[in-house]
């Protein structure tokens, strides 16, 4: 049961497989009270340039499972933004849809970006295929009652100003454990060249206090004693930055963990959102030109 035992042993150490048991984990992709700076208006050029999508959908169930998955693929606006996402795309999947750890992060796909159906077939025929072994694997070792396998992505068009463009990627599987595993990300595409927005436009150290007092509030928890008993870290003077980058949303940033990152898989994904107001005395200035 190789292919079993990699699944299991990767939920458990990486959490990097659209919805947590813990409720608090809607707040990946919630907003917070509106008291962020106003984004600027569009233009007349930059509704010229505004990104254009089509859905993608693609379903199966059989003896294996259930698999869905849905795409936003970027069919128009400006061509250099257009390509990055569809990289971004192709190596999301390639992290849940490579069929092994060799073709994590960057995504094993090689035909035509362009080609938004066929890089779908593609990265959905190597899931099925995978949970299939899986299920063919369990049946043959004689396995008395076979879990119900399931695997569901979403990689969808959130949110767009004249400077940003932001994508969610949703994920659930089930291979079998006593429970699935999810992922809550995103991206944040700087329209003009599609640069990806990261924490290296944030000051760390300003940001210290702001995740932090975050995560009081998702623990609902006061001092910094209460917050630490709900973590798995050993240490909690300095708090890491999430895995997740920041996702430029309608209220703020959004920031998140994943799964496992900083606390028990009870806790879901802890996140919170940062108003823009307060995000722009964290960043330098190719942050603030973003949301200037």
């Amino acid at each position: 049961m190789k292919n079993y035992r990699f699944l299991m042993t990767m939920f458990a150490l990486a959490a990097l497989i659209l919805t947590s048991c813990n409720k608090k984990q809607a707040a990946t992709v919630s907003s917070a009270d509106a008291d962020s700076t106003t984004v600027v208006a569009p233009t007349e050029k930059s509704q010229t340039d505004k990104l254009t999508t089509k859905k993608i959908a693609k379903s199966l169930k059989n003896d294996a499972g259930e698999f869905d998955l849905t795409i936003d693929f970027p069919e128009g606006g400006n061509a250099t933004l257009v390509n990055a996402i569809r990289e971004y795309i192709s190596e999301s999947l390639g992290s849940t849809y490579g069929g092994g750890e060799e073709d994590t992060k960057q995504g094993s796909y090689s035909g035509d970006l362009a080609d938004g159906d066929k890089m779908a077939d593609y990265y959905f025929d190597l899931k099925v295929k995978e949970f299939q072994a899986m299920y063919n694997e369990m049946k043959q070792d004689g396995m008395p009652e076979i879990p119900e396998l399931a695997s569901s992505t979403k990689i969808t068009k959130d949110y767009e100003t004249e400077r940003v463009v932001t994508y969610l990627f949703n994920s659930y599987e089930n291979g079998g454990g006593a429970h699935g595993g999810a992922v809550g990300s995103g991206m944040t595409f700087r329209k003009s060249d599609g640069r990806r927005v990261g924490w290296d436009l944030f000051s760390s150290g300003k940001m210290q206090t702001v995740l932090r007092d975050g995560l009081k509030e998702y623990f609902e928890v006061k001092t910094d004693e209460e917050l630490a008993s709900n973590l798995t870290l050993t240490e909690t003077y300095l708090l890491p930055m999430p895995v997740t980058p920041p996702i430029f949303g309608k209220d703020g940033i959004i920031v998140t963990y994943q799964q496992y990152e900083i606390a028990p898989y009870a806790a879901g994904m802890p996140s919170f959102v940062i108003p823009y107001n307060k995000a722009k005395a964290m960043m330098n200035n190719t942050g603030k030109q973003l949301i200037n």
